[in-house]
């Protein structure tokens, strides 16, 4: 019945060469096996690879991030350890001011009882000049005790004039110890402010992505028809979008946030005809995550780096 088909197997033959023929056949199949884990482990190494470097250049930008904060930190501590030194000068300067001051109010309290004592001592020489003519040698010794006290009178006005010229340049100093001090500050303002910043992007780098999984998840459409601003608002709980006005989409919205402060999810939607500038959708999306989208809630903890993988 054969005869009229060829036999078309590999390992034709008697039962004496069976087994002969089994050995090249388990070794084909061996190779193949072999090959493919070898292919496997290729692509399994190439991964491996690509995965090392990306981790290698996060943690790089991690540090770097670290040390810009660092170098930041270490500023701001050097600028108010000179605002603390500017401050306690400028407290001295006053001190020897208000010192100045009261030895400028004491020498023009002398002054003026020696001019009191200047006057009277006059008018009791010019009586006795008249009354006494006889005391010449007196008059004279009076005279020379109101010499005396003219050089005194004029030692104390120059004296006066000295005062009053260190007086002003202290203020002059004070000035312009007064404007150090405020550029001082403005520098420590720009630099908490830069440091703000970079917490904000430090932050942002290790924090997990954005996203809806898991979330509360509210849609909003905004469109403009017709020159008029259209708002339609959809949450969990309905089946289609309901049309508002301004007024009545925040309400909701403020509702729904107070529900779902931790885990609410604002999907906010511009069709393709919508009518909006680039400029003006953004403001509005802008404004709605700010307010009310959970990935935009003050952080209070910082999230570690296995946080961050995930998506």
């Amino acid at each position: 019945m054969n005869e009229h088909f060829s036999d078309l197997r590999l390992n034709r033959g008697n039962s004496s060469g069976g087994e002969e023929s089994f050995w090249p056949s388990f070794t084909d199949i061996m190779t193949v096996i072999v090959m493919i884990f070898l292919i496997v482990m290729l692509v399994l190494l190439i991964k491996n690879m690509d995965l090392v470097t990306r981790l290698q250049a996060t943690l790089e930008a991690e540090r770097a991030a670290t040390q810009q904060v660092e170098t930041t930190s270490s500023l701001n501590r050097d600028l108010q350890a000179q605002l603390e030194r500017t401050q306690a000068q400028l407290d001295m300067l006053r001190m020897q001011l208000m010192d100045m001051g009261e030895e400028r109010d004491r020498l023009e309290n002398q002054l003026a009882q020696s001019r009191s004592a200047l006057a009277q001592e006059h008018s009791r020489l010019e009586q006795e000049q008249s009354a006494r003519q006889k005391e010449h040698k007196r008059l004279e010794q009076e005279q020379a005790a109101r010499a005396a006290l003219a050089s005194q009178f004029n030692a104390a006005t120059a004296k006066i004039a000295s005062l009053t010229d260190a007086r002003q340049k202290q203020n002059e100093k004070l000035a312009v110890l007064e404007r150090q001090r405020q550029r001082t500050t403005s520098q420590l303002a720009a630099l908490q402010g830069e440091f703000s910043n970079l917490q904000g992007k430090y932050e942002k780098l290790i924090r997990p992505a954005r996203t809806s999984r898991g979330k509360y998840v509210v849609n909003v459409r905004i469109l403009r028809k017709n020159g008029k601003l259209l708002r339609f608002i959809r949450s969990p709980e309905q089946s289609a979008f309901e049309a508002v006005d301004a007024d009545t989409i925040r309400q909701k919205l403020d509702k729904l946030h107070a529900a779902h402060p931790d885990d609410m999810y604002v999907r906010i939607i511009f069709p393709d005809d919508s009518g909006l500038s680039y400029s003006e959708a953004w403001k509005m999306t802008e404004s709605l995550l700010q307010k009310y989208d959970y990935y935009y809630r003050p952080q209070t903890n910082t999230p570690s780096l296995d946080s961050g993988s995930g998506k």
